[in-house]
């Protein structure tokens, strides 16, 4: 790689792998022969391991994000500025024009940004749905993203809507296709006649992505068809907060007697290979801004189903190649469970259809190509 490419620094608060760091994996992979890529992670972050391992270098830097913690609250600002200064130093070291952050939470690019005097530029990535953070903070986050930054990118339409229509930097960049493309055999739907049906719930342990209305309805299902077994796959990014949501979770499990034909697994780090090896993809968050592993069921061909929650309905055709059901509906869910789960033909329709939608729609000239684009404006600007 040519030295003298641009260098982006990529902050990203994850302290594990998360649906954003591997976006941001997937969009920087294919960028990398015409620019260069260093990230910056939290201290101790379990997500290093992951981008070393593709040839980033990474630092680190000692986040603290705003939570009812006294603590966070207390140690907030100084650090923000500690480390806004130690962005700046890093920038300047490693010769880097541009930040790009990964979450429009982190502030410390705009920090970086004073104490370079406006030298260093600022593209800003928004990943949450700010409509259902506390409105204060999103606010507030949005307008220093409309102000301070270069470029404000958006992963759906769904997040664009929070921000003035009229404002150019403000642009919808959807995440790309999994970066390696297929490495495993594409995937085939078989006809499941007293065979179980496998379920797969693939997302990280934690309140609001939707595991517990998974289980409830569930539950129903099964009762309907006994066929139906449910395997849940995540991280709890070690936390004892997703730790204790986890075994509520099989607590709730065991208590309905589904101890049979519901499983619980860790952090599966092949993705592909776990999706390929299930029948239908479950997502049933209550927010989502896109949803990294709703593309991936759809670019991988699994039939997926979806709440109605934000970003994954932009993902696919509801009907068409995906099932969406009204957000935190649970009889819903349960009724989408059967009727996919004893539909072969349907499934084979929507694993067709969601292959090519996905193709189209998520083709570089709308996702990375269109990324470049926007660093090279930026950089241009400077």
């Amino acid at each position: 790689m040519d030295k003298h490419s641009p260098l982006v620094l990529v902050v990203d608060n994850s302290r594990a792998v998360t649906g954003a760091l591997n976006a941001m994996r997937h969009a920087t992979g294919p960028l990398r022969p015409g620019m260069r890529f260093e990230y910056v992670l939290p201290t101790g972050s379990t997500g290093r391991a992951v981008l070393e391992a593709d040839g980033y270098a990474v630092h680190e830097l000692p986040f603290v994000e705003i939570s009812r913690r006294k603590a966070d609250l207390l140690q907030y600002v100084p650090l923000l500025l500690l480390n806004g200064w130690r962005l700046h130093r890093l920038a300047q070291k490693q010769g880097a024009r541009l930040v790009h952050l990964n979450d429009f939470y982190n502030l410390t690019g705009y920090v970086a940004r004073l104490f370079s005097l406006g030298q260093l530029q600022v593209l800003t990535h928004v990943r949450f749905l700010p409509q259902t953070l506390p409105q204060p903070l999103a606010r507030t986050w949005r307008w220093l993203a409309e102000h301070a930054a270069q470029q404000v990118l958006c992963v759906s339409e769904a997040v664009r809507v929070y921000f003035a229509p009229d404002n150019a930097k403000v642009r919808t960049v959807y995440d790309p296709l999994p970066a390696r493309g297929e490495e495993l055999s594409p995937y085939a739907v078989a006809a499941r006649d007293g065979v179980p049906v496998r379920l797969l719930y693939l997302s990280n342990y934690i309140q609001g992505k939707g595991q517990n209305f998974a289980l409830e309805a569930f539950k129903f299902a099964h009762a309907r068809n006994p066929n139906l077994h449910l395997h849940f796959v995540g991280g709890d990014m070690g936390m004892a907060k997703n730790q204790k949501f986890r075994q509520e979770l099989e607590g709730a499990s065991n208590a309905a007697g589904l101890a049979e034909a519901v499983h619980f697994d860790g952090f599966a780090a092949n993705t592909e290979a776990a999706i390929k090896a299930h029948d239908i993809v479950l997502n049933f968050s209550e927010a989502e801004s896109f949803s990294l592993t709703c593309l991936d069921a759809l670019y991988y061909g699994v039939p997926l189903i979806a709440t109605d929650c934000g970003g994954p309905a932009e993902l696919f055709e509801n009907g068409k190649s995906g099932l969406l059901v009204p957000n935190r509906d649970v009889s819903a869910m349960a009724d989408a469970m059967v009727t996919l789960a004893g539909n072969e033909e349907l499934r084979q329709q929507l694993s067709v259809a969601s292959r090519a939608f996905v193709r189209q729609k998520f083709a570089p000239a709308h996702t990375y190509e269109l990324l470049a684009a926007c660093y090279q404006q930026v950089l241009t600007r400077s």
